[in-house]
């Protein structure tokens, strides 16, 4: 991990080799330590250290980017010529009014914490320990990762816009492999200390070994879902790309589109981009710059804007939100801090109050690309599907495949729990999503999942 002097000199040296009307360049370095098991045995302990910068120029209204692992004067300067020669071939860019000039305060947020970018292997290993001896009493045996990494970010452009940060984060997630079945957990925070590996242990137990040998036919039809945030976060990470971005809502296939403060959905359902909520997985600004603060995306049911980076923000007249994850990003605008508020509800009352219904752990395979403007999706559920009748959970049931219109389903969010928890995904280190239990009326499931298929 960069010191704000290594990594700013970086940068620097970078714009000087741009040349152009403007640029501006990003510069990530990060320490990743994993530990992997199987078996309920840790079988890798892997450490990594990567950087990474990108560059941006602007040459007559025409944006060209490259990127590089290596920060030589001689690889920067190469670096520099690709993006300039991608400009000289890109032609002006319709609506551009150039980078972002704004250097106001970022907000002051905590995101990094010591004791986690310096935890080790010995420590990750005596935890899972404890974890396995409870499998091993339980009659399952776990697989999964536990990972923790430091991370340092910083960009600046040549309008004297400079910004660096540094943050952590701890990710662990367990299968408990039982004889009747599997089952699921997963935690992401800040601090490792936040993390409980002992807690993650035996939620993916009782998922694995609930309701043993009890197994009922399914019947494909439309039932209540109770979905836990792992599930709903899968769903949120195809809306990060087929709904709330800039690109999805200029072409038309995000149901954004002509729905601007128009009432869409229940009451119950907001979901913000908040980076800035210290209870989640705080960020202070963007990668180019722009203070990040809480953007609605729909309130109370109510669709608002899409997030937007500088460049479509000047194209379609939005307010700029700061959400530039990538430079030269097609998105161009990403909901990496995805919050869903919850509710006054608990799991206990969902079950409670359900007559026949679906208890999902999570989703494994996702299509949300089947009709981007209705959100029509499909997947399967995975490690720990339930049955529901009479406010009870009566059966085990195999993996099941769905296919379901999200904006139907944000229609019939009957309940949301008061506790929330952070889902990870590996492709995003800046942040994730935050969301509660949901439950849904009138979810499609369309059949059993058969053995060998996604």
């Amino acid at each position: 991990m960069k010191t704000r002097d290594e990594s700013l000199d970086i940068l620097r040296r970078a714009l000087r080799a741009a040349g152009g009307d403007e640029a501006d360049a990003s510069f990530t370095s990060i320490d990743q330590n994993i530990t992997r098991f199987a078996n309920s045995n840790v079988h890798q302990n892997m450490s990594e250290e990567s950087a990474w910068l990108s560059l941006r120029v602007i040459i007559g209204g025409a944006i060209g980017v490259a990127s590089t692992s290596s920060f030589d004067e001689e690889e920067l300067a190469r670096t520099a010529a690709v993006a300039r020669e991608a400009a000289a071939h890109a032609g002006p860019t319709p609506g551009f009014c150039g980078l972002y000039q704004g250097n106001g305060d970022v907000p002051a947020l905590t995101a990094f914490d010591e004791a986690t970018a310096r935890i080790s292997p010995a420590t990750k290993a005596t935890d899972l320990r404890a974890m396995f001896d409870s499998g091993r009493d339980a009659g399952v045996e776990f697989a999964g990762v536990y990972s923790t990494a430091s991370m340092s970010v910083a960009c600046a452009n040549s309008h004297g816009v400079d910004r660096y940060t540094t943050t952590t984060h701890a990710d662990a997630t367990a299968i408990a492999i039982a004889s009747s079945g599997s089952g699921y957990a997963t935690q992401r925070a800040r601090r490792a200390s936040d993390l409980s590996i002992e807690t993650l242990g035996h939620e993916a137990i009782r998922r694995a070994t609930l309701l043993a040998g009890q197994t009922e036919a399914f019947t494909p039809g439309t039932y209540d879902v109770i979905l836990e945030p792992a599930a709903l976060a899968e769903v949120f990470e195809w809306l990060g790309m087929i709904a709330f971005t800039g690109q999805s809502y200029e072409d038309g296939s995000s149901f954004f589109v002509d729905q601007a403060d128009q009432q869409m959905f229940g009451e119950n359902v907001t979901i913000s981009d908040d980076a800035i909520d210290e209870s989640f997985l705080p960020f202070p600004f963007d990668l180019e710059g722009v203070p990040k603060r809480r953007v609605a995306l729909i309130e109370r049911g109510i669709i608002r804007r899409p997030v937007v980076d500088k460049l479509y923000a000047d194209r379609l007249s939005l307010p700029l939100t700061g959400n530039c994850w990538q430079l030269g990003s097609s998105e161009h605008g990403s909901t990496l801090h995805l919050s869903m508020a919850g509710g006054d509800s608990s799991r206990e009352e969902m079950i409670a109050s359900t007559k026949l219904g679906i208890w999902v752990t999570r989703f494994n395979y996702v299509n949300g690309l089947l009709e981007p403007k209705t959100a029509l999706m499909t997947g399967t559920t995975r490690d720990g599907t339930f049955l529901v009748r009479e406010g009870k959970v009566v059966a085990r049931l195999p993996n099941l495949r769905w296919t379901q219109s999200i904006t139907e389903a944000f229609m019939n969010v009957e309940a949301l729990t008061k506790e929330r928890q952070i889902i990870g995904t590996w492709y995003n280190p800046f942040g994730g999503t935050i969301a509660p239990t949901a439950k849904i009326r009138n979810w499609t499931f369309t059949g059993q999942q058969e053995t060998g298929q996604l």
